[in-house]
């Protein structure tokens, strides 16, 4: 018994060492946290600061063009709006500024989660930014990622049970 482990160790020590040894190069490092801006791609983050730089720099028309046909966002005290009503209200709100911060983002294949808190400086507050918490979810549609979903968080309460 003790002559085949022998044994097995000497095939195995050449091809360890051939092979890298027992760990792929490929595998990730799990003994330190992962910063979520190596974990996501540029794509990932980029979107959230997409929608929020066309509607600051007031790109409404390709604004739209990244929203899904069936658009809905869900506003304070739970007011639903369509793509165009939504369209309308941040032309209204007339963004001066925004900054993401507290992304956190979860993705599978064809849809895009993302949670943080935007601070907007809009015209009726211009000197201070106001902070909203968000949500935020892409879906892939033929090929490109469009906005589904916005929900204002900030004063969102249970209806029924």
């Amino acid at each position: 018994m003790v002559q085949k482990l022998f044994f097995l160790l000497l095939l195995a020590c050449p091809l360890m060492l051939f092979a890298g040894g027992p760990v792929s190069k490929h595998a990730p490092d799990v003994s330190r946290k992962i910063n979520i801006h190596e974990y996501f791609t540029h794509t990932e983050r980029g979107l959230v600061n997409k929608i929020w730089s066309l509607a600051k720099n007031k790109k409404f028309g390709t604004l739209k063009k990244m929203m899904t046909r069936d658009f809905h966002s869900i506003g304070i005290n739970g007011v639903v709006q369509n793509r165009e009503q939504s369209i309308v209200n941040l032309i209204n709100s007339q963004i001066i500024d925004y900054q993401i911060q507290n992304l956190v983002l979860t993705r599978t294949k064809d849809a895009i989660i993302a949670t943080y808190v935007l601070y907007l400086k809009v015209a009726s507050s211009p000197t201070s930014f106001l902070p909203i918490p968000e949500m935020s979810n892409f879906q892939k549609v033929e090929g490109k990622w469009k906005w589904k979903v916005d929900a204002n968080m900030s004063q969102l309460t249970q209806v029924s049970s």
